[in-house]
């Protein structure tokens, strides 16, 4: 089973020196294959450029909601062209923490892009920060739509009703950093089958440390701890759920 990290930003400039090492590395530990997705329209080339270089890089575009306010409609009609050779619409979705663009602007961005989601039968990756109801509710509205909550920090509840409307739900290395005793008592009660691992590298480990793609292996060691598993069987489960979710 070729494991999956399904959500890194590999395009970041934080790997601009080493990327070839950092996919080895990974690779050294059995993971094979890499979701990119992108945040904003001045880094969907440089998202291209990697898929052109690694045949094991696979992307998603989409707008950011903390960025959603930097774009306008020509950048959809970019995007829309974009699609026609992504895994995934996203990273997208609705951040409420403070400091961010208006909820009007967000909510504005983001349907815009669960349209296109469904238009081009692309699941949906999706960031949500304060916002696990309004999104649930606006995914009701487009019942077709599949997709993950890439590093979800809600409820069990949350969880469960987004499950129901199709969705997987992504733990990632936040897991192993900050210890939040919410995710650890979620990743007990969720199937594995509604799970996909994720490390959101180079973020996700603290404001210091460059994560990588490799750590992977770390989160699925305390998903398999807290579910008393074996590392393997969590590893091929989520795989073959990001497998079948993106298409790969």
């Amino acid at each position: 089973m070729a494991w999956i990290d399904s959500h890194c930003h590999l395009n970041h400039e934080r790997f601009s020196h080493d990327l070839t090492d950092v996919l080895q590395r990974a690779m050294q530990e059995g993971i094979s294959q890499f979701l990119v997705p992108g945040t904003a329209f001045h880094q969907w080339e440089t998202q291209r450029a990697l898929e052109q270089k690694y045949p094991n890089i696979h992307l998603a575009y989409g707008i950011h909601p903390w960025f959603c306010d930097l774009h306008n409609e020509e950048h959809l009609e970019q995007l829309d062209d974009l699609l026609n050779n992504a895994v995934a619409v996203g990273e997208c979705g609705l951040d409420f923490s403070p400091n961010k663009p208006s909820k009007e602007q967000q909510m504005h961005w983001f349907e815009a892009q669960v349209t296109l989601a469904k238009k081009h039968q692309l699941p949906l990756i999706i960031h949500s920060v304060k916002a696990n109801d309004v999104i649930a509710s606006t995914l009701k509205k487009q019942p077709t739509c599949r997709g993950v909550v890439h590093g979800f920090a809600g409820s069990l509840q949350q969880a469960q009703a987004l499950i129901k409307l199709g969705y997987y739900i992504a733990i990632g290395t936040r897991l192993i950093h900050s210890r939040p005793k919410k995710t650890a008592a979620l990743v007990t009660q969720l199937p594995l089958t509604s799970l996909l691992l994720e490390t959101d590298a180079p973020d996700g480990l603290g404001k210091q440390t460059r994560n990588e793609p490799k750590e992977l292996i770390v989160v699925a060691n305390v998903v398999a701890k807290l579910r008393q598993q074996q590392p393997e069987e969590v590893l091929n489960i989520c795989s073959q759920n990001a497998q079948e979710l993106f298409q790969l």
